[in-house]
């Protein structure tokens, strides 16, 4: 496929139509209907379902769409690279983290960033840990900042930032919220929110229950500590958290308590081995440990959970 023919069927898929696909490009829809079908013979592949007076892509042409998409994203961060070039500022800081770390860790470090650095163009994505892990390796992200991490490549490099304690999590009402701790006895007798089997806050858990974990089914599987607390907060179950995302809900009216037998948790930030960090990705590094302490809200954690 050429340029042209790349242009064309990427704007008959966003319009949905012969029609929309012509008036957007400025040319005939004769034109665009030849170009589609003639890609269809190149292809040997049905592209559309021509029924009801419109098109239907079928999945081979969604297939290629999402490569089309994939290659004009990359080509638009070359032209933001260049941009950035023209007007005097080189340096980049991609940094993907997972919801925990980006509720108040990431953002304060960032601030802390651009202040030193006003010029340093900073992205940030929310991904899980292997998520995170493959856009390292494949140049996407220059920083990954993680809880909970169990297993790590041998290209990605991790550089401790802080230690935490994993906290349960429940509302006022809940009968777990007399305990001034919690033991796993006690915890396993309750509807605990779970984080799948995948996930790293959902390893975690099963190692902790190990055999005392529920036999059914959970009734609420989320993938992040943020959304189990604000059910947890809501008036269902016990959140197991780390307390960097327990303490972010003080102000709901959350009870926070230790388990009676304490569990520790790290946070790190990840890099690649291939791709040493920047001027800006170091001072990112060392302002995460520095807003550590704070970012977990030490002081209400203790008083929420009456340590």
């Amino acid at each position: 496929m050429n340029l042209r023919q790349i242009e064309v069927f990427r704007a008959v898929m966003l319009a949905g139509s012969i029609s929309g696909a012509a008036l957007a490009l400025h040319v005939s829809q004769p034109a665009v209907s030849r170009l589609i079908r003639y890609l269809e013979v190149k292809l040997r592949v049905v592209l559309f379902d021509r029924t009801g007076g419109r098109l239907h892509p079928t999945p081979e042409a969604r297939a290629l769409m999402r490569e089309i998409e994939d290659a004009y994203h990359s080509i638009d961060r070359v032209r933001a690279c260049a941009e950035q070039l023209h007007h005097g500022v080189a340096d980049r800081l991609r940094i993907a983290t997972n919801l925990s770390t980006a509720l108040e860790l990431v953002p304060r470090a960032i601030a802390g960033l651009k202040a030193s650095m006003p010029k340093l163009h900073v992205s940030v994505e929310i991904a899980t840990h292997a998520q995170i892990t493959d856009q390292l390796l494949a140049g996407i992200c220059d920083i990954g900042v993680v809880a909970f991490v169990q297993t790590q490549h041998p290209a990605v490099t991790a550089q401790l930032i802080g230690e935490g304690d994993v906290l349960c999590a429940m509302a006022a009402t809940h009968p777990l919220a007399s305990h001034k701790r919690v033991t796993l006895a006690a915890l396993a007798r309750h509807d605990i929110i779970s984080f799948g089997t995948e996930t790293a806050h959902g390893k975690m858990l099963a190692r902790l229950l190990g055999e005392r974990s529920q036999p059914t089914m959970p009734t609420v599987d989320v993938r992040y500590a943020y959304v189990a607390c604000s059910i947890a907060a809501s008036g269902y179950g016990v959140a197991v958290v780390d307390d960097l995302t327990a303490c972010r809900f003080a102000h709901t009216g959350l009870v926070l308590r230790p388990l009676s037998k304490p569990v520790r948790y790290q946070a790190y930030a990840l890099g690649s081995t291939e791709r040493p960090l920047s001027a800006g990705g170091r001072e990112m590094v060392r302002l995460l440990g520095l807003h550590w302490a704070d970012a977990r809200g030490s002081g209400s954690a203790k008083q929420a959970t009456h340590y």
